[in-house]
């Protein structure tokens, strides 16, 4: 299994689970962006950090294929 298939069944998981935690699958998913933003903190520098959120929001419009995560 990749990396992109477990972090898609995460997001699935937290999603479904949401209401039996007194939360929305938005609030899950926001936990989920804090929770792994600091612990990519922890490996990575602030730049590296700062660059990888630019990129993900810059692509969130944007039409492209990224074949890695779509498995």
């Amino acid at each position: 299994m990749s990396k992109w298939s477990v972090a898609k069944e995460t997001v699935t998981a937290l999603s479904a689970q949401a209401s039996d935690h007194g939360a929305d699958a938005a609030g899950m998913l926001e936990a989920l962006i804090s929770t792994a933003l600091t612990a990519l903190a922890t490996e990575k520098d602030a730049a590296y950090i700062k660059n990888f959120i630019d990129y993900e929001v810059a692509s969130i419009n944007v039409q492209h294929v990224d074949v890695q995560r779509l498995t």
